[in-house]
């Protein structure tokens, strides 16, 4: 089996952003959406204005907007990194997460695939949060680099900076 990462979470997140696994890539990075060509970095850059050159500076720029990153499994079995791929799954803890973040009120699904796994292996769904399902950032997605950052900016709730 392959794990995830440790979340990026501070006890102030009011927005928790989940994707479903690590990519090939990513694990071999140890970093989340270690991609090159995955547009998440740089819409939060765009969107949060701050650098993003080194891995620190990523974690910080999430945190300092109180945003905390997870995945939905915690480990899984996977040919490549397809969504399509996974062949056994187990989820993270949610419950204790949220109950240790009661900040959290809104969870944006990076792609519908993570939506897909959290409603159907975890399916917690605290009333005080509303949850939402972004276009993924993945280059597989072919929705255009501009209008994933329009909709991410939505999720978030924040005009993108300039």
């Amino acid at each position: 089996m392959l794990h995830g990462f440790p979340p990026i979470e501070s006890p102030r997140s009011t927005v928790l952003i989940l994707g479903t696994g690590p990519s090939v890539r990513s694990a071999l990075k140890q970093q989340y959406y270690g991609h090159e060509r995955n547009a998440f970095w740089p819409i939060m850059r765009d969107l949060l204005g701050g650098d993003i050159e080194h891995y620190e500076q990523k974690w910080d720029l999430l945190l300092s907007h109180d945003i905390a990153l997870w995945d939905v499994l915690s480990a899984f079995e996977r040919k490549g990194s397809a969504d399509s791929a996974y062949t056994a799954v187990i989820p993270n803890d949610f419950e204790r997460f949220f109950q240790e973040h009661p900040a959290i009120k809104r969870v944006l699904f990076n792609g519908k695939k993570a939506q897909e796994f959290y409603m159907r292996l975890v399916g917690y769904v605290p009333a005080s949060c509303d949850f939402l399902s972004m276009p993924s950032t993945s280059p597989a997605y072919t929705l255009s680099y501009e209008e994933k950052r329009m909709c991410w900016a939505d999720g978030i709730g924040i005009v993108p900076a300039s």
